[in-house]
């Protein structure tokens, strides 16, 4: 006798038929069962902003690790690539090895120097976009310009500006903020910048038509763009005033053990390339190797480690040696703990401090007037140029409107102090994650890897959200505060809550670390590898929780290829 391993269509007797067994004779307020098999998966549509890192990893996993989806990603530029795309100022690097500096899914042994330029970055990411054909889900030249959470129909309600200009209401069922952290840049908040005649421009958004040839330029800010751009234009303006309002360690470049003398830069040639083409598993263990040695540096965050201690003696004296001048060298290094601020390496920075055209004003520029720029002591500098190197907006809110349950607005709610859930959910907004938003771990070495981790936390629960027949999935306010009490006693051994003026604390000396995962590398990632449901409440779809159990069948048996006996060969029975 041969049976059949799927229903019968249209032999299933209506709920309220009279049935044989009188028990049965009554209704399971009014609960009735989905006719489908257990574990389908509904069909969801998702917003991702930005076409970065972020949103082109979500396009490749998405296409291999999700079904029944529907993806868009919304980008303002004209182009993919996020941050590699917009900074091009002089000097523009990376500071993590280019081999760490790549996707697991994308290793190119094409690298042509151990810290690449933005220009190579950015040709890195446009050739895997075109290579595994992930523009398709991109539009470009489109801004989000808001969001709005919808409690009936557990949608975002989503508006954006396209590319001819016109307003259009699209909707999601998760919406994803893709556009990082690092991505809206500032001006510094001082007067004048409307009064200043000359040419004024930020590091991100850098005029490369414009001859800075001996010019007079004043550079406002001491962090890693600043870093870059003063040695990369020293040579060729005429006068440089570099304002540095605070001290910063300038360190040999991360992943050093593999760079060049004095942790330097280097170029690879054609031969180890070639090398590393024919032979794909000698290249696997050199970016395990270098990935590897960046995971090395929890202990070095701790205040009070020997190897803080060591550390700081061997870069103080580093960069007195560069420096070789006392009264610069003097207001140059801190005092506090060694990666408070991101430690910044800076190749040919400290020398250029010093060279004849090159003035540093220890201080903040006060006010820009028509003709120059004021330091704290009153002293005007006429300048042609302002490069303002400053940083962005570390709010950690996305660059649009967001309102969320009870009328919750992100930017309102994050304020001063942005609190979330794992650096990637947030109370108040559900369905919807942040890459990445507070307390992630945006100091612990190469962001792609740490994206792709988040990438697969976020599938997990986009999974369930199809498959059990979940409406809306939100953090709960309980497991934020706990987590947020764990976050801050730790953070309290830990360098990054040093005294020091950084973006790490929302440009505070004083105040929590809102940046920063309180963890190893390593420990964030088996954090994450299966999401904390209890952490997070859950609303259905239908008054019923096992709605999504469906009608008793699966859809293995339902396939006619299915395998049968598949818990044969689970690992459980393999130990």
């Amino acid at each position: 006798m041969e049976v059949s391993a799927a229903p019968d269509p249209g032999l299933i007797p209506p709920s309220d038929a009279v049935h044989e067994n009188e028990w049965y004779n009554r209704d399971f307020d009014g609960y009735r069962i989905s006719e489908q098999p257990l574990h389908t998966k509904r069909h969801l549509r998702i917003i991702c902003v930005g076409a970065g890192a972020a949103g082109l990893q979500i396009a490749y996993k998405a296409e291999r690790a999700l079904e029944n989806i529907e993806l868009q990603i919304y980008e303002k530029n004209s182009d993919v690539g996020g941050t590699w795309l917009e900074n091009r100022y002089p000097g523009c690097t990376c500071d993590i090895p280019s081999h760490s500096y790549q996707f697991t899914w994308a290793r190119n042994p094409n690298w042509s120097r151990f810290y690449s330029s933005s220009e190579e970055i950015w040709q890195y990411f446009k050739d895997i976009a075109t290579k595994y054909d992930l523009e398709k889900y991109v539009q470009l030249k489109t801004t989000v310009q808001s969001a709005i959470w919808d409690e009936e129909s557990g949608q975002w309600k989503v508006r954006i500006l396209g590319p001819d200009g016109k307003e259009v209401d699209d909707w999601c069922d998760v919406l994803i903020s893709g556009s990082g952290v690092l991505n809206s840049w500032k001006y510094p908040n001082i007067p004048g910048l409307d009064l200043f005649r000359g040419k004024l421009m930020h590091s991100a958004k850098w005029d490369s038509t414009y001859d800075l040839s001996g010019k007079r330029v004043a550079v406002i800010g001491g962090g890693s763009s600043a870093v870059q751009v003063i040695p990369n234009i020293q040579a060729t303006v005429g006068k440089l005033y570099a304002f540095l309002r605070s001290p910063v360690w300038i360190t040999t470049g991360f992943g050093a053990k593999y760079a060049g003398p004095g942790g330097t830069n280097f170029d690879y040639s054609e031969e180890q390339m070639q090398k590393w083409h024919e032979d794909p598993e000698e290249y696997a263990k050199y970016a395990r190797d270098v990935e590897g040695e960046l995971n090395k540096r929890f202990n070095l965050m701790h205040m009070h480690s020997a190897d803080q201690k060591n550390s700081r003696k061997l870069i103080s004296d580093l960069m007195t040696n560069k420096i070789g001048d006392d009264k610069i060298s003097k207001k140059m290094i801190p005092e506090f703990a060694l990666g408070c601020r991101r430690m910044t390496p800076g190749s040919g920075y400290l020398e250029s401090l010093t060279k004849d055209n090159v003035e540093v004003i220890h201080g903040s520029a006060v006010r820009l007037t028509e003709t120059g720029i004021v330091d704290e002591s009153g002293v005007e500098h006429e300048v042609d140029v302002v490069i303002c190197a400053t940083g962005f907006d570390t709010s950690f809110t996305p660059h649009f409107k967001v309102t969320g349950r009870n009328g919750a607005n992100i930017k309102e709610q994050f304020g001063e102090e942005p609190i979330g859930y794992l650096g990637i959910t947030a109370e108040n907004f559900p369905n919807m994650f942040l890459l990445i938003g507070p307390n992630g771990p945006a100091s612990h070495s190469s962001i792609l890897p740490i994206l792709e981790w988040y990438t697969r936390y976020a599938f997990q629960m986009i999974t369930k959200l199809q498959t059990e027949n979940i409406k809306s999935f939100e953090p709960k306010a309980g497991a934020i505060k706990d987590l947020y009490n764990h976050t801050h006693e730790l953070m309290k051994r830990l360098v990054w809550s040093s005294a020091c003026r950084s973006w790490f604390k929302n440009g505070k000396t004083h105040g929590p670390v809102t940046a920063i995962y309180p963890g190893s590398r390593l420990h964030f990632f088996e954090l994450l590898k299966e999401v904390r449901w209890e952490d997070y409440e859950l609303d259905y779809r239908t008054g019923n929780r096992f709605q999504f159990l469906g009608n008793g069948y699966t859809h293995t048996e339902m396939d006619p290829d299915g395998d049968p006996v598949w818990y044969f060969d689970d690992a459980f029975t393999k130990i």
